[in-house]
């Protein structure tokens, strides 16, 4: 299953969280433990704020167990990732820069572990840039957050789900680039919005 986030701070979507830990409440009762979940801060260049944001949520308040994969200081390498999909219920993939979360998840061989973590009945979850990687393309602003350019422009994506994705479609300029370049099939998602994929994503 995929949910698919369309941004927000982390700490201002407590209906969006709620929503992603009811969906693994049965394994408090069938298995008695709490819920693993996996963070990847990537995209936010594995930002300190960021993870003390996650483990509020979703370690403090929402009562899982929480972990982070973190690499960019070679803190991680592959394996001790890999030893990580085969331990947690669910990952969440955060916001940030598009280009940094695709080339790092390259770099690091993630797209498989993730596929493989899907196919086998995981819950994935991403938000903003963490949930353009599910498409098959994404308006992307990261040439603009890295002052490449003044213009959005359209990503690829993995492919795991048809279409283009576009978060933060509340943003004006982002609606008139969306107008001005006729682009179709494209779901938009507000901040704080959020859709859910089941088993056929495709």
């Amino acid at each position: 299953m995929l949910v698919v986030i369309g941004g927000g701070n982390m700490r201002e979507m407590p209906l969006v969280n709620d929503y992603i830990v009811s969906l693994l409440d049965d394994i408090r009762t069938s298995e008695e433990r709490k819920p693993r979940v996996l963070f990847f801060p990537t995209a936010s260049f594995e930002s300190k704020p960021y993870v003390n944001s996650f483990n509020r949520e979703f370690k403090t308040r929402l009562k899982c167990k929480t972990t982070c994969g973190l690499w960019l200081d070679g803190e991680m390498d592959y394996e001790h990732i890999k030893e990580k999909f085969d331990k947690v219920d669910a990952i969440y993939i955060g916001g940030g820069r598009f280009d940094v979360l695709v080339d790092e998840f390259s770099r690091m061989g993630m797209d498989k572990l993730l596929n493989d973590f899907y196919k086998k009945g995981g819950l994935i979850i991403g938000n903003s840039a963490g949930a353009m990687l599910f498409y098959e393309q994404c308006i992307s602003d990261y040439k603009i957050m890295s002052g490449e350019s003044d213009c959005y422009e359209i990503a690829d994506g993995y492919g795991w789900i048809k279409g283009c994705f576009c978060p933060h479609a509340n943003e004006p300029k982002k609606k008139q680039y969306i107008n001005d370049s006729n682009i179709h099939d494209i779901c938009m998602l507000d901040e704080y919005e959020y859709l859910v994929y089941g088993d056929n994503i495709n």
